[in-house]
């Protein structure tokens, strides 16, 4: 899978996880702008392990400030 496929489905998961519309995100969207309940946080990642059959740490989700940056986290752990 591509890193601009990889961004899309992140963008969805996004858009579903914290129910903001997926026109308004892009991969320079910084995730804690979106929320910071923990709760949207997991729904994403467990959404993110699923698709993707890579494990995110709810701890370490925090640390990718941007949909690109978790993006490349999710293509390196993915290969």
């Amino acid at each position: 899978m591509s890193r601009e496929e990889i961004v899309a489905k992140l963008i969805e998961f996004a858009a579903l996880s914290f129910k903001v519309d997926a026109s308004t995100l892009t991969e320079e969207t910084n995730l804690n702008d979106l929320g910071t309940s923990s709760v949207l946080r997991v729904g994403m990642s467990a959404s993110i392990e699923n698709e993707f059959d890579v494990m995110i740490p709810v701890a370490r989700f925090g640390n990718f400030e941007t949909i690109g940056k978790l993006a490349d986290f999710v293509l390196e752990e993915a290969e």
